[in-house]
């Protein structure tokens, strides 16, 4: 039985579905920074091994470079969390607003069943009532007033 929170609902669930997939994607960048950071983490340890051996080379521009690119893959991972947790909580907020609106379509349907069987019970007695009516026969019903 539709009811008139359904286009609500649906809609509700079209956003919740859409900021899943939003969290998934994000969830999926913050992966992607962490594995870029673990890489970064190790070819610096790499570096830092061959500059150990070979006291000549200058390796300070190679490690400034470095570690502000450790420093942007930080940033972007702090945001990304962020918008992560902003997510969640709109989504949420929208899971519950969702049940709230399912919940006021059950109870519209549960009263508008409750009226529909109202209705019929209604119908039955009036078939009883003019069944009952009929078997009594073609005699009417008299109502007698007695006055003293």
């Amino acid at each position: 039985m539709r009811t008139p929170f359904d286009t609500v609902i649906r809609t509700r669930r079209r956003e919740i579905d859409h900021m899943r997939l939003t969290i998934h994607a994000e969830s999926t960048r913050i992966v992607e920074i962490d594995e870029a950071s673990q890489a970064l983490r190790d070819e610096l340890l790499v570096e830092y091994e061959v500059a150990s051996q070979a006291w000549a080379m200058s390796t300070e521009a190679y490690v400034r470079r470095t570690l502000s690119k450790r420093a942007q893959l930080h940033a972007q991972r702090l945001a990304a969390s962020q918008e992560i947790d902003r997510l969640r909580s709109q989504a949420s907020e929208a899971y519950g607003s969702m049940v709230v609106l399912e919940n006021a379509a059950d109870g519209f349907r549960s009263e508008s069943r409750r009226r529909q069987q109202r209705a019929d019970q209604r119908t039955v007695d009036d078939l009883t009532a003019s069944r009952s009516a009929r078997r009594a026969g073609s005699e009417p019903l008299r109502l007698t007033c007695d006055e003293a």
